[in-house]
């Protein structure tokens, strides 16, 4: 055996050595293999057909003659065959649409060369713009495919069937979610996936397969299937198990399947992790099956119409204690409380729950203690819902919780001292809740919170300087709160990460050692209206030189704005200092600067700014807003102004502006809000030139000195929903063309919201009616609102104005109007106010008025008109004033109405009172004809036995012969 081992040892020492020798050998030949001559042909063919924005393909060249080596290329080790081609274009979805990525992409077309490439495993068109056309059939002839991925590559047209030739496959996506409408596949059957027996992922999402009522009958082998957004028909309620056994990941959000419930099928998935059912329009309650899968450990279910979780009969929490991620965002738990919902959830000793999600799904009751003990909570969702009662102190428990989300509740009481142990918080947004109390100081403990807001609360006390601690701290958002006291140096001073500053509508003071401050922190958006901050301007602003919003308004400023206001923010988008005292700002200097301006919004509202408003807007060519009211400025409307074509409100109420409106303002495409109502213009009213529509929505041209007629061309403001006239000296007849106005006539359905600033705001308005102003702000979009009140307008109401169905505020008194009131007023079923008092209307008030059931002030004093008042509940609730000064009657007025209809005058009153006394001379005959008739024919009966015989003996023959 011994003289045998050296042997041996060298045969094994020979054997290895050969070995690596060989493998040597090989990977030296493989440094030397080209690719084939006919492949590297075909790719050449194939790049020239498409579109390299990018010069991505720049490797695919002819000095290159290696095509293994070119960029995306691969090919095998030991035949030299090209195996792969990867190129991929750019697949964040938020980049999808940039410029840069449209670069990035390819585009042009898929040549058929490539189908010569016939040992290719894995191709990767994916993320690039094919211009619609449809998928190439002769990919089916890469019979060697295990991976073909052409997801969101602006495909068209019907899928071809021929992919089902690619027996190898094993991934296959074709998902087209966010390529727009215009590029949309479809298939209109999925028989052709027979033949992938091998296939363990398919993404189809955003094909179209709504006429494919057997999209169930997938490979079985399938581990992973999308079918996002598809049109799938409705499942059918009497399928109870389908052949999926290795399905790992179902994805069918987005299909709107209207079924009464969740399928049962789907509980049968026992190898599922993770389940995707999101907004298909499911109602009912969640299947109890599917809280005690197993193998689950995500689960969305959001934005459907579920009601509850299903009890389970044999309750066991083992298996959904193994949940990670529940998502039941947007769905109907009315009534319920979170532990109601999860009552087996909170039961478990040792729960994996990570992602705890229930946004506006109609959740009430208290937050539940128990909520400490799910102690791997990263995230909790609870927002937009109808819990009340305090944050649970176990919420201190929660070590790993990186957001805390409660916005939107009625959540009230402190927030609990334990907060401070979450050292893993990143972001607590707590706004619009009932919260109460001093913050406490341990929220200087959170190490890690970036986002604290807790704005719109009723928090108290003052700001703890321990706030001062949070390093990491990005956004500060305490506005709409009832804190008060001094903020100091201390608040501020270890802030280094500070971008967001948001204290409005708090009484806080700020106090700073010197004017020298540096803050430590560069800001964006500071918002601190309502602090005190004056009277100087806050010098310490100086070095925040980022800042693209600036809101301080009310903040007792008494100073001129510095010369370095603009170069220090160059970048400044939205400015609001109104509301304070800035008389000694020079206009020139401050709006008058030679750099263009970047500015959105400005508001200088209530600042007691004074002098001519100067032309110079030529530099303001951003401008979306702008707000001067409540000032004293004067001069002539700027005509630079007039002309800014991105302006969309424009306020100078309450100003001492002279001369004429500028025409060319009712020309604007973006204008919606005008108000330049109590001022000194005189003139016409400006009117639209041209027949191109406008988008104004709000007129106010209020108390000025306009001394024409209301011109026919103002109708041409077809989208106009409050036109306000009043107190100005306007004269001839009302124009019988203000049908045209859509909104008001009900063609045109309105928002609720005026938006401005692309959306950034909403717009706003104060309108007079009843002799007080109101604001408007969320509704301004359907407010309706006419007034021509207060001028000297005479003729008759036009018929045409009773077609305006959804006015609801229409003021026509203080004119010379005369004629009847239309006799079809009623149609203005939406009124709620109509005042034509103080002008010479006659005639009857119409009956139709009494179905304005939505009126609320009526005033049509001191006219010419005559009868009946009308009958209704609406009409008898109004007071006298409403109708005095006229010749009517009725109700509510004490006079009454004669049998015509007219006023009853005094003396046929009188007479009538006395008509309706006691009818005397008619009681006395009665009287008189009773006695003498008993005296006459009664009295002698009684009297006379004589006279009876005879009476008795009269009345017998008269029987006898009645009777034969």
């Amino acid at each position: 055996m011994s003289s045998h081992s050296p042997s041996f040892s060298y045969l094994c020492f020979l054997t290895i050595f050969t070995f690596f020798h060989s493998s040597l050998s090989d990977q030296n030949s493989t440094t030397n293999i080209h690719c084939i001559e006919y492949e590297r042909t075909a790719l050449f063919e194939f790049k020239n057909d498409l579109i390299d924005g990018a010069n991505r393909l720049l490797s695919w060249n002819r000095s290159n003659a290696d095509c293994c080596i070119w960029y995306g290329i691969t090919c095998n080790n030991l035949t030299g065959h090209v195996s792969e081609i990867r190129l991929r274009g750019p697949d964040a979805m938020a980049d999808l649409e940039s410029q840069e990525a449209s670069i990035q992409r390819f585009g042009g077309k898929v040549n058929p060369s490539l189908q010569n490439l016939t040992s290719l495993e894995y191709l990767d068109l994916s993320c690039s713009d094919f211009g619609g056309n449809p998928i190439p059939t002769y990919i089916g002839y890469l019979r060697n495919l295990t991976y073909l991925n052409l997801t969101e590559s602006r495909f068209s047209g019907e899928v071809p069937s021929q992919l089902g030739d690619l027996s190898k496959l094993r991934v296959l996506s074709i998902r087209q979610l966010y390529s727009g409408d215009q590029y949309v596949q479809r298939v209109k059957s999925l028989q052709w996936l027979s033949g992938l027996s091998f296939l363990r992922h398919l993404d189809m999402s955003g094909v179209q397969l709504d006429g494919v009522f057997d999209w169930l009958q997938v490979p079985s082998t399938l581990v992973e299937l999308h079918l996002v957004y598809c049109g799938l028909p409705r499942i059918t309620p009497s399928l109870t198990m389908v052949n999926l056994t290795s399905l790992s990941v179902l994805d069918l959000s987005y299909n709107n399947f209207s079924t009464s419930s969740i399928p049962s099928w789907i509980t049968s998935l026992h190898s599922l992790v993770s389940l995707n059912l999101a907004n298909c329009n499911f109602n009912g309650p969640v299947p109890a099956g599917l809280m005690n899968m197993n193998s689950l450990t995500v689960l969305d279910l959001s934005n459907n119409q579920l009601t509850g979780i299903q009890e389970t009969r044999n309750p066991s929490t083992q298996s959904v204690c193994n949940l990670r991620e529940i998502n039941l965002d947007w769905n109907k738990f009315d009534g319920k409380s979170l532990l109601d919902a999860l009552t087996s959830l909170f039961e478990c000793e040792s729960s994996k729950l990570e992602s705890l999600r229930f946004a506006s799904s109609g959740l009430s009751g208290n937050l539940p203690r128990q909520l400490g003990k799910l102690k791997n909570l990263v995230h909790i969702d609870l927002n937009g819902n109808s819990i009340s009662g305090s944050i649970p102190d176990s919420i201190g428990n929660l070590s790993s919780l990186q957001t805390l989300e409660l916005g939107s509740n009625f959540i009230s009481g402190p927030i609990p001292d334990s907060i401070g142990r979450l050292s893993s918080l990143l972001s607590m947004y707590l706004p619009s809740n009932s919260i109460t109390g001093p913050l406490p100081e341990s929220l200087g403990e959170l190490s890690s919170l970036e986002l604290l807001d807790l704005s719109y609360n009723e928090i108290n006390g003052t700001l703890p300087q321990t706030i001062g601690n949070l390093t990491k701290l990005k956004q500060l958002i305490i506005e709409h709160n009832l804190l008060t006291g001094v903020v100091t140096v201390r608040h501020f001073e270890n802030l280094t990460s500070l971008v967001t500053l948001r204290g409005d509508a708090n009484m806080l003071r700020l106090e700073l050692p010197a004017d020298n401050w540096e803050p430590p922190f560069q800001l964006k958006i500071l918002t601190l209206n309502s602090w005190s901050l004056g009277p100087k301007f806050p010098w310490w602003l100086q070095n925040q030189t980022d800042l693209f919003i600036l809101y301080l308004d009310s903040t007792r400023i008494s100073d001129n704005i510095p010369s370095w206001f603009w170069s220090t923010f160059p970048g400044l988008q939205y400015l609001n200092i109104s509301d304070n005292n800035l008389s000694s700002v020079s206009l020139n200097d401050f709006l008058c600067s030679v750099e263009p301006k970047q500015i959105i919004y400005m508001h200088l509202g209530n600042t007691n700014i004074s002098g001519v408003l100067p032309d110079c807007w030529s530099n303001w060519e951003l401008l979306n807003i702008l707000n001067l009211q409540n000032n004293n400025l004067t001069g002539e409307f700027p005509t630079s102004l007039a002309n800014l074509s991105s302006l969309e409100s424009l306020n100078m109420h309450n100003n001492k502006l002279s001369g004429e409106v500028p025409v060319n303002l009712m020309n604007s495409k973006s204008l919606q809000i005008i108000d330049l109502s109590e001022n000194n213009f005189v003139g016409s009213i400006p009117t639209p030139i041209g027949g191109e529509a406008t988008v104004l929505k709000l007129l106010s041209l209020r108390s000025n000195k306009l001394n024409s007629e209301i011109p026919d061309e103002i109708c041409r403001l077809d989208s106009i929903q409050m036109l306000d006239l009043a107190d100005n000296n306007l004269s001839g007849r009302i124009p019988n063309c203000f049908n045209n106005f859509r909104v008001m006539t009900g063609k045109v359905t309105p928002n609720p919201i005026v938006e401005l600033a692309q959306q950034e705001f909403m717009g706003s308005a104060w309108l007079v009616m009843r002799g007080r102003v109101y604001g408007y702000g969320s509704i301004l979009g359907l407010v309706t609102y006419f007034d021509l009140s207060g001028n000297s307008l005479h003729g008759v109401i036009p018929s045409e104005i009773t077609q305006l169905v959804e006015l609801r505020f229409l003021n026509l008194s203080n004119n010379r109007l005369t004629g009847r009131i239309p006799e079809k007023i009623g149609d203005m079923k939406l009124l709620e106010l109509f005042d034509l008092s103080r002008n010479e209307v006659d005639g009857m008030i119409p009956s139709s008025m009494s179905k304005l059931s939505f009126l609320n002030l009526l005033n049509v004093s001191y006219n010419d008109l005559t009868g009946r008042i009308p009958s209704s509940t609406q009409f008898q609730s109004f007071q006298e004033w409403s109708f005095v000064g006229n010749q009517l009657c009725g109700a509510p007025l004490s006079l009454r109405c004669g049998g015509g209809g007219g006023v009853v005058n005094a003396s046929e009153e009188e007479e009538e009172r006395s008509d309706d006394g006691p009818e005397w001379g008619l009681i006395t005959s009665i009287v008189v004809g009773f006695v003498v008739g008993f005296w006459v024919v009664v009295a002698p009966l009684v009297g006379s036995k004589s006279w009876r015989m005879k009476y008795y003996e009269y009345l017998y023959k008269i029987r006898c012969k009645f009777c034969g």
